[in-house]
Protein backbone atom coordinates (compact mmCIF):
# COMPACT_ATOMS: atom_id res chain seq x y z
CA UNK A 1 0.00 0.00 0.00
CA UNK A 2 1.13 3.73 -0.97
CA UNK A 3 1.95 5.82 2.20
CA UNK A 4 -1.26 8.12 2.77
CA UNK A 5 -1.07 11.65 3.60
CA UNK A 6 -4.14 13.65 6.01
CA UNK A 7 -6.71 13.38 3.12
CA UNK A 8 -6.23 9.76 1.59
CA UNK A 9 -6.19 8.87 5.47
CA UNK A 10 -9.97 10.37 4.86
CA UNK A 11 -11.01 9.69 2.39
CA UNK A 12 -10.00 5.73 2.68
CA UNK A 13 -12.07 5.83 6.23
CA UNK A 14 -14.76 7.28 4.90
CA UNK A 15 -15.09 4.92 2.22
CA UNK A 16 -14.39 1.87 3.55
CA UNK A 17 -17.05 2.66 6.37
CA UNK A 18 -19.35 2.88 3.47
CA UNK A 19 -18.00 -0.07 1.73
CA UNK A 20 -18.30 -2.18 4.73
CA UNK A 21 -21.70 -1.40 5.61
CA UNK A 22 -23.17 -2.57 2.28
CA UNK A 23 -20.38 -5.36 1.22
CA UNK A 24 -20.28 -4.06 -2.62
CA UNK A 25 -17.80 -2.39 -4.39
CA UNK A 26 -20.13 -1.42 -7.01
CA UNK A 27 -21.96 0.59 -4.25
CA UNK A 28 -18.75 3.28 -4.52
CA UNK A 29 -20.64 6.08 -6.84
CA UNK A 30 -19.26 8.77 -8.26
CA UNK A 31 -21.45 11.06 -5.91
CA UNK A 32 -20.26 9.23 -2.88
CA UNK A 33 -16.88 9.88 -3.59
CA UNK A 34 -17.21 13.29 -4.40
CA UNK A 35 -18.80 13.95 -1.29
CA UNK A 36 -15.81 12.23 0.62
CA UNK A 37 -13.38 14.23 -0.98
CA UNK A 38 -15.08 17.77 -0.57
CA UNK A 39 -15.23 16.91 3.20
CA UNK A 40 -11.73 15.98 3.17
CA UNK A 41 -10.39 18.55 1.12
CA UNK A 42 -12.17 21.13 3.18
CA UNK A 43 -10.56 20.03 6.46
CA UNK A 44 -7.06 19.79 4.60
CA UNK A 45 -7.24 23.08 3.36
CA UNK A 46 -8.19 24.77 6.81
CA UNK A 47 -3.97 23.88 7.43
CA UNK A 48 -2.89 24.69 3.96
CA UNK A 49 -1.84 22.77 1.07
CA UNK A 50 -1.89 22.16 -2.80
CA UNK A 51 -5.01 20.80 -3.91
CA UNK A 52 -3.54 19.04 -6.62
CA UNK A 53 -1.20 17.06 -4.38
CA UNK A 54 -4.30 16.49 -1.74
CA UNK A 55 -6.71 15.74 -4.38
CA UNK A 56 -3.87 12.70 -5.57
CA UNK A 57 -3.96 11.61 -1.68
CA UNK A 58 -7.90 11.31 -2.02
CA UNK A 59 -7.62 9.25 -5.07
CA UNK A 60 -4.74 6.84 -4.16
CA UNK A 61 -6.96 6.43 -0.55
CA UNK A 62 -10.33 6.05 -2.74
CA UNK A 63 -8.65 2.82 -4.12
CA UNK A 64 -7.47 1.63 -0.89
CA UNK A 65 -10.54 2.04 0.41
CA UNK A 66 -11.88 -0.02 -2.49
CA UNK A 67 -9.13 -2.91 -2.88
CA UNK A 68 -9.78 -3.47 1.14
CA UNK A 69 -13.17 -5.24 0.36
CA UNK A 70 -13.25 -6.44 -3.41
CA UNK A 71 -10.70 -5.39 -5.46
CA UNK A 72 -10.39 -2.16 -8.15
CA UNK A 73 -11.92 -2.71 -11.10
CA UNK A 74 -12.23 -1.06 -14.41
CA UNK A 75 -15.32 0.86 -13.45
CA UNK A 76 -13.83 1.19 -9.82
CA UNK A 77 -11.11 3.01 -10.86
CA UNK A 78 -12.80 4.98 -14.22
CA UNK A 79 -15.42 6.16 -11.40
CA UNK A 80 -12.71 6.71 -8.42
CA UNK A 81 -11.27 9.35 -10.51
CA UNK A 82 -14.01 11.33 -12.16
CA UNK A 83 -15.28 11.34 -8.19
CA UNK A 84 -12.27 13.24 -6.82
CA UNK A 85 -11.52 15.57 -9.93
CA UNK A 86 -15.58 16.60 -9.25
CA UNK A 87 -14.73 16.90 -5.51
CA UNK A 88 -11.67 18.89 -5.83
CA UNK A 89 -13.12 21.44 -8.28
CA UNK A 90 -16.14 22.01 -5.86
CA UNK A 91 -13.71 23.57 -3.53
CA UNK A 92 -11.28 25.29 -5.68
CA UNK A 93 -10.90 26.13 -9.34
CA UNK A 94 -9.90 23.37 -11.86
CA UNK A 95 -6.98 23.10 -13.94
CA UNK A 96 -5.04 20.60 -15.91
CA UNK A 97 -2.40 20.58 -13.58
CA UNK A 98 -4.66 19.19 -11.24
CA UNK A 99 -5.42 16.67 -13.31
CA UNK A 100 -2.20 15.19 -14.01
CA UNK A 101 -2.05 14.59 -9.84
CA UNK A 102 -5.50 13.02 -9.81
CA UNK A 103 -4.01 10.78 -12.18
CA UNK A 104 -0.61 9.86 -10.79
CA UNK A 105 -2.37 9.17 -7.36
CA UNK A 106 -4.99 6.86 -9.53
CA UNK A 107 -2.34 5.02 -11.27
CA UNK A 108 -0.36 4.94 -7.70
CA UNK A 109 -3.40 3.70 -6.13
CA UNK A 110 -4.13 0.84 -8.91
CA UNK A 111 -0.63 -0.19 -7.85
CA UNK A 112 -1.71 -0.83 -4.41
CA UNK A 113 -4.71 -2.85 -5.55
CA UNK A 114 -3.36 -5.06 -7.80
CA UNK A 115 -4.67 -3.68 -11.02
CA UNK A 116 -2.95 -4.43 -14.22
CA UNK A 117 -1.23 -1.41 -15.50
CA UNK A 118 -2.69 -0.57 -19.40
CA UNK A 119 -5.98 -1.29 -17.65
CA UNK A 120 -5.40 0.85 -14.93
CA UNK A 121 -3.96 3.33 -17.50
CA UNK A 122 -7.27 3.29 -19.60
CA UNK A 123 -9.44 3.59 -16.81
CA UNK A 124 -7.72 6.56 -15.71
CA UNK A 125 -7.67 8.53 -18.44
CA UNK A 126 -11.14 8.01 -19.64
CA UNK A 127 -12.39 9.05 -16.13
CA UNK A 128 -9.77 12.05 -15.89
CA UNK A 129 -11.25 13.42 -19.26
CA UNK A 130 -14.75 12.40 -18.25
CA UNK A 131 -14.31 14.35 -14.72
CA UNK A 132 -12.32 17.65 -16.41
CA UNK A 133 -15.04 18.09 -18.36
CA UNK A 134 -17.59 18.16 -15.48
CA UNK A 135 -15.36 21.20 -14.08
CA UNK A 136 -15.11 22.96 -17.45
CA UNK A 137 -12.08 21.43 -18.53
CA UNK A 138 -12.17 20.59 -22.50
CA UNK A 139 -10.39 17.50 -23.58
CA UNK A 140 -7.65 19.39 -25.95
CA UNK A 141 -6.55 21.41 -23.69
CA UNK A 142 -6.45 18.42 -20.62
CA UNK A 143 -4.91 15.66 -22.94
CA UNK A 144 -1.38 16.55 -22.91
CA UNK A 145 -1.42 16.69 -18.56
CA UNK A 146 -3.64 13.57 -18.68
CA UNK A 147 -0.67 11.74 -20.59
CA UNK A 148 2.20 12.95 -18.59
CA UNK A 149 0.25 12.01 -15.13
CA UNK A 150 0.23 8.47 -16.23
CA UNK A 151 4.09 8.41 -17.60
CA UNK A 152 4.56 10.59 -13.97
CA UNK A 153 2.78 7.49 -11.98
CA UNK A 154 4.25 4.39 -14.14
CA UNK A 155 7.52 5.69 -13.49
CA UNK A 156 6.62 6.13 -9.66
CA UNK A 157 5.42 2.18 -9.38
CA UNK A 158 8.19 0.93 -11.34
CA UNK A 159 6.03 0.57 -14.58
CA UNK A 160 7.28 0.20 -17.90
CA UNK A 161 5.58 2.66 -20.72
CA UNK A 162 5.08 0.24 -23.01
CA UNK A 163 2.66 -1.33 -20.54
CA UNK A 164 1.10 1.96 -20.24
CA UNK A 165 1.10 3.46 -23.95
CA UNK A 166 -1.39 1.39 -25.22
CA UNK A 167 -4.19 1.51 -22.05
CA UNK A 168 -3.22 5.48 -22.12
CA UNK A 169 -3.89 6.27 -26.08
CA UNK A 170 -7.19 3.85 -25.84
CA UNK A 171 -8.06 5.63 -23.21
CA UNK A 172 -7.50 9.18 -25.14
CA UNK A 173 -9.38 8.14 -28.14
CA UNK A 174 -12.71 6.68 -26.18
CA UNK A 175 -12.64 9.63 -24.12
CA UNK A 176 -12.74 12.75 -26.62
CA UNK A 177 -14.40 10.80 -29.55
CA UNK A 178 -17.98 10.56 -26.50
CA UNK A 179 -17.33 14.33 -26.14
CA UNK A 180 -17.19 14.71 -29.90
CA UNK A 181 -13.87 16.08 -30.06
CA UNK A 182 -10.88 15.93 -32.41
CA UNK A 183 -9.52 12.74 -31.64
CA UNK A 184 -6.76 12.48 -34.31
CA UNK A 185 -5.16 15.45 -32.83
CA UNK A 186 -5.99 14.25 -29.14
CA UNK A 187 -4.27 11.27 -30.31
CA UNK A 188 -1.08 12.29 -32.37
CA UNK A 189 -0.44 14.68 -28.99
CA UNK A 190 -1.15 11.72 -26.99
CA UNK A 191 1.19 9.88 -28.99
CA UNK A 192 4.06 12.54 -29.07
CA UNK A 193 4.23 13.32 -25.21
CA UNK A 194 4.89 9.18 -24.64
CA UNK A 195 7.65 8.70 -27.00
CA UNK A 196 9.33 11.80 -25.91
CA UNK A 197 8.71 10.49 -22.31
CA UNK A 198 10.20 6.92 -22.98
CA UNK A 199 13.12 8.89 -25.01
CA UNK A 200 14.14 10.04 -21.78
CA UNK A 201 13.43 7.05 -19.83
CA UNK A 202 15.58 5.10 -22.21
CA UNK A 203 13.11 2.46 -23.28
CA UNK A 204 12.60 0.91 -26.55
CA UNK A 205 10.60 3.79 -28.79
CA UNK A 206 10.17 1.01 -31.24
CA UNK A 207 7.67 -1.09 -28.79
CA UNK A 208 6.68 1.68 -27.46
CA UNK A 209 5.32 3.27 -30.47
CA UNK A 210 3.64 0.26 -31.61
CA UNK A 211 1.71 -0.15 -28.10
CA UNK A 212 0.71 3.57 -28.98
CA UNK A 213 -0.27 2.55 -32.26
CA UNK A 214 -2.26 -0.77 -30.58
CA UNK A 215 -4.10 1.40 -28.87
CA UNK A 216 -5.54 3.59 -31.11
CA UNK A 217 -6.75 1.06 -33.42
CA UNK A 218 -8.57 -1.24 -30.66
CA UNK A 219 -10.12 2.14 -29.22
CA UNK A 220 -11.60 3.15 -33.01
CA UNK A 221 -12.77 -0.31 -33.41
CA UNK A 222 -15.05 -0.41 -30.50
CA UNK A 223 -16.03 3.34 -31.09
CA UNK A 224 -16.89 3.23 -34.69
CA UNK A 225 -14.37 5.26 -35.87
CA UNK A 226 -12.18 5.43 -38.73
CA UNK A 227 -9.40 2.81 -37.79
CA UNK A 228 -6.82 3.65 -40.10
CA UNK A 229 -6.92 7.62 -39.53
CA UNK A 230 -7.11 6.52 -36.01
CA UNK A 231 -3.98 4.82 -36.54
CA UNK A 232 -2.50 6.58 -38.78
CA UNK A 233 -2.41 10.06 -36.61
CA UNK A 234 -0.73 7.41 -33.63
CA UNK A 235 2.52 6.23 -35.62
CA UNK A 236 2.94 9.97 -36.92
CA UNK A 237 3.34 11.55 -33.64
CA UNK A 238 5.29 8.90 -32.26
CA UNK A 239 7.11 8.69 -35.08
CA UNK A 240 7.54 13.04 -35.08
CA UNK A 241 8.51 13.05 -31.08
CA UNK A 242 11.32 10.09 -31.95
CA UNK A 243 12.84 12.37 -34.76
CA UNK A 244 13.20 14.95 -32.40
CA UNK A 245 15.47 13.05 -30.25
CA UNK A 246 17.11 11.93 -33.61
CA UNK A 247 17.22 10.52 -37.12
CA UNK A 248 18.18 7.40 -36.22
CA UNK A 249 15.74 7.34 -33.24
CA UNK A 250 12.91 8.50 -35.48
CA UNK A 251 13.96 6.14 -38.50
CA UNK A 252 13.59 3.20 -36.03
CA UNK A 253 10.25 4.32 -34.93
CA UNK A 254 8.91 5.24 -38.38
CA UNK A 255 10.03 1.30 -39.50
CA UNK A 256 8.43 0.24 -36.05
CA UNK A 257 4.83 1.71 -36.42
CA UNK A 258 4.22 1.89 -39.93
CA UNK A 259 3.04 -1.29 -42.25
CA UNK A 260 0.67 -3.87 -41.25
CA UNK A 261 -0.20 -3.52 -37.54
CA UNK A 262 -2.55 -5.81 -35.83
CA UNK A 263 -4.32 -6.26 -39.19
CA UNK A 264 -4.68 -2.60 -40.23
CA UNK A 265 -2.34 -0.41 -42.79
CA UNK A 266 -0.65 2.06 -41.37
CA UNK A 267 0.40 4.97 -43.42
CA UNK A 268 2.24 7.64 -42.52
CA UNK A 269 2.26 10.59 -45.69
CA UNK A 270 4.98 13.36 -44.04
CA UNK A 271 6.16 13.88 -40.65
CA UNK A 272 6.75 17.26 -39.55
CA UNK A 273 10.47 17.90 -38.38
CA UNK A 274 11.40 14.11 -40.13
CA UNK A 275 11.54 13.00 -43.63
CA UNK A 276 8.95 12.58 -46.28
Amino acid sequence: MAILGRVGKAVKDSLTATLEGTGQVGNLATDVIRDSTVNALKGARSVGGEVGLLAQDAVTGTLEAASSIGGSTGAVIRDSTIGVIEGAGAVATASTTMLHDVVVGAIRGSSSAGAELGSAAQNTVEGALKGGASVGLTAEESVVQVTRGVIDGTKEIGGSLVDAAEGTVAGVVTAVSSASGDVITATRDTSRQIISSAAMTGEDLGKVAVATVNGAIDAARKTGLNVEETASAAATGAIEAAYDVSDAAGDAVRKAATGTINGVRVVVKSVAGGKE
